[in-house]
Parts: C-alpha cells; sequence; structure tokens
C-alpha cells in the first residue's frame, strides 16, 4: 500500500472514528487526496461511513470506521519440528491456520517450501490480497528485528539468515521478523489477558525459556535483540548441570522433556506432560512434588527479579508450564508480594497463565504485525 492510504488506515485506527477533514489536518494531506483515498477505500469495503460527528461550525461531519473484518494480518511461526501459519483479523480472530514439518531445515529450502504453504493458505481463505496488510514471522533465536534478520537460532541451526528480504521478494508483502518470545508478548498486549497492562513481562516455556518484556505498552527487545534471553542465566548456585556447560540456569527446571526425563530416572515411570507431572503430586508422589517443588522456586526467584528489577504490573506464563494449576499462580504472585513487604514496597502485582492456548504462537506473529503497522509515524 502507498504511504499516504496507510496514514489515513492507522490514523482511523488510532481515532476509532474519524471524518474526511480531521484525516486531512492530522495526515497533512490535500482534502482532494483525502477524499480519493476515502473513496477507493470504501468501495473496497476496508473502512465504511459510521454515524455522524459534532459539528464545529457547518454541516455535521460523517465519521469513517475501519472494518475489521475487512482487513487482514498474516502470521508465521517457525520452529524445528513445526511451521504455522495463519490469517487474522485486527482483532485477533484467525480466519484460517495451516501448520506442517518442514521437509528440510537448510534456510533457502525451508522458506521456498514456506512460500508454497503461505499461497496455498491465501488462496484457500478466499482473503483478497489487497485486504493483507502484511506478515508477522515469529522465530526461536536472536533477531534483528529493524532489518528481520535472524543473528542466531540455536534451535534451527541458523545463523545470519535475512528472511525478510528473502520472504518480501517472494511474497510481495511487508514482513516484519521477531524472537518469538517477544511476538508471545505482544499478542498478550493486543489479544490476550495484558490488554489494559502497560507494563509486564512474558515467560516462554516451550522449546527452551525465553522472556518477552513490554514496558510502557512497548517491545523491549535492547539494541541488539538479546532483551529476554534468559534461559541461561543461573539461578541457583550449584544447581543442576545444563546442556550450555553451566549449572542451576532457569532452562534446566523449566525445559519440560529434561523434566520429564528427570522424574522417569528417579521414578522409573514414564509420563507425557505437565499435567501428569501435577497429578501424580496431587496423589502423593514424592518424586513429583520434589521436582514442582524446583519449578516452584525457580520460576520464583525469575518471577521475582524480572518484578522488581523492571517494575512490572503482571507475568504472563505461556508454553508447556501454562497449563499449571492455579496452586502454582498462588505461589509464584505470594512469593514477589513477601519480597516486596520485606523490602519496604507497596504495589499490585498479578502473575497469570496465558489465555491464547494453542495459537499463542501464531498470534505472536500476528501482533508483532500489528504492533509495528499501528506504531509506524505518520
Amino acid at each position: 500500500r502507498s504511504y499516504n492510504v496507510v496514514s489515513v488506515l492507522q490514523t482511523i485506527y488510532r481515532e476509532g472514528a474519524c471524518s474526511r477533514t480531521k484525516l486531512a489536518e492530522m495526515t497533512k494531506m490535500s482534502p482532494a487526496t483525502v477524499t480519493r483515498i476515502i473513496s477507493e477505500l470504501l468501495a473496497q469495503g476496508i473502512i465504511t461511513e459510521h454515524g455522524i460527528g459534532e459539528s464545529s461550525g457547518g454541516r455535521k461531519p460523517i465519521l469513517l470506521k475501519l472494518s475489521y473484518d475487512k482487513l487482514y494480518i498474516a502470521g508465521i511461526q517457525i520452529r524445528r519440528d513445526q511451521v504455522a501459519l495463519g490469517i487474522s483479523d485486527l482483532k485477533g480472530t484467525l480466519m484460517c491456520k495451516n501448520s506442517y514439518s518442514p521437509f528440510s531445515l537448510e534456510p533457502d529450502a525451508l522458506l521456498r517450501e514456506l512460500v508454497q504453504e503461505f499461497e496455498s493458505l491465501v488462496q484457500k481463505s478466499k482473503v483478497k490480497k489487497e485486504h493483507l496488510l502484511g506478515v508477522g514471522v515469529a522465530i526461536s533465536g536472536i533477531v534483528e528485528s529493524e532489518h528481520g534478520i535472524l543473528l542466531q537460532s540455536i534451535n534451527l541451526g541458523w545463523r545470519d539468515v535475512n528472511i525478510a528480504e528473502i520472504l518480501e521478494s517472494d511474497l510481495d508483502f511487508p514482513i516484519v521478523v521477531e524472537n518469538d518470545a517477544n511476538a508471545a508478548a505482544l499478542a498478550e498486549l493486543w489479544f490476550g489477558g495484558a490488554k489494559d497492562v502497560r507494563n509486564f513481562l512474558f515467560l516462554k516455556t516451550s522449546a527452551g525459556v525465553g522472556a518477552g518484556i513490554i514496558y510502557d505498552r512497548k517491545l523491549l527487545t535492547g539494541p541488539r535483540g538479546m532483551a529476554g534471553e534468559i534461559g541461561h542465566i543461573p539461578l541457583h548456585k550449584n544447581g543442576r548441570p545444563c546442556r550450555c556447560g553451566q549449572q542451576g540456569c532457569l532452562e534446566t527446571y523449566l525445559y519440560l522433556p529434561d523434566v520429564l526425563k528427570r522424574y522417569q530416572a528417579e521414578a522409573g515411570k514414564e509420563l507425557q506432560d505437565c499435567a501428569d507431572l501435577y497429578t501424580e503430586a496431587d496423589h502423593g508422589d514424592p518424586v513429583a512434588a520434589a521436582i514442582l517443588e524446583e519449578v516452584v522456586e525457580t520460576l520464583s526467584i525469575a518471577v521475582s527479579l524480572g518484578g522488581g528489577l523492571l517494575d512490572l504490573d503482571m507475568v504472563v506464563i505461556g508454553g508447556e508450564w501454562a497449563n499449571g494449576s492455579e496452586l502454582l499462580i498462588k505461589r509464584l504472585e505470594h512469593h514477589f508480594k513477601l519480597v516486596l513487604e520485606r523490602s519496604g514496597l507497596k504495589k499490585n502485582f498479578a502473575v497469570t497463565y496465558s489465555s491464547l492456548g494453542e495459537d499463542s504462537d501464531l498470534l505472536g506473529a500476528v501482533g508483532l504485525f500489528t504492533q509495528k503497522w499501528f506504531s509506524l509515524p505518520i
């Protein structure tokens, strides 16, 4: 889309409803340019005339609003074992989605396959390409988000891959690329339980552990895209050995496959997921209880450290451990509130699970583009 059209759409989105005169004033375009753009957008059904505004001395203006069911964003989530794609409206409702196991993990081959799957999904969705604003890509690893370059992904074995450049050339849409934990934090901001929260941390506990930080309703990435890379920060002195060579890392205690292997080694039986672990602990299994105690203790340190360091209002737990019991949440909240009380500090603070379920990664990619697109300067 042209810069002028984008500016008009952004302004209407931010204002909620806007007249033609106000659009011309705010975008600094001529009334004739605004009228032409509005006519095109009305014809496409992307905006609608919606009610009458207050008059400032002349004829009452007609207000314009976005048609949320006519504007879409595509989301892509790339992991070693699965690539997921979806198309969502601006309210975070997924209209269609698909996932598949990539044929190859070599960057060029994976991205070529992705382009084919994307084109197929758009065709099946029957969404007109002119109604698709762009594509957000969430990926595990360190991302230089300004240019959409994946600097390093241990999960994929990739280094220095310019994902945005490749996909923009092949798909002919603007592409935004970000670390998956950061993207998931944006999903919570735009569509999840943190819509009304200014400062929070999203703790992702799936194929590894990472954090996305929202500060003053903006994503905090750091100058090298490394903010939130907390998985291999040691939290326990002389703790359990980690695959990175250190001891006591956060990921060692939260990476579920390793946790379940530890249970099997100590208890002699196999569990499928963390829900099984909670069940065994509830039934009095001492091994399950001890492992969960380690999880709670480690999460409590991470939550308290993040909450105190960044003056957070909320911590959202996502991924595997987001399917846990309310008891875990209550204990995490209680631990940090004790820290605050002992420090002489008073504030409201909450810990919660992600409410977005299995679609959280896809909605993270959608939220990533939503944040970028609607935060561009006009």
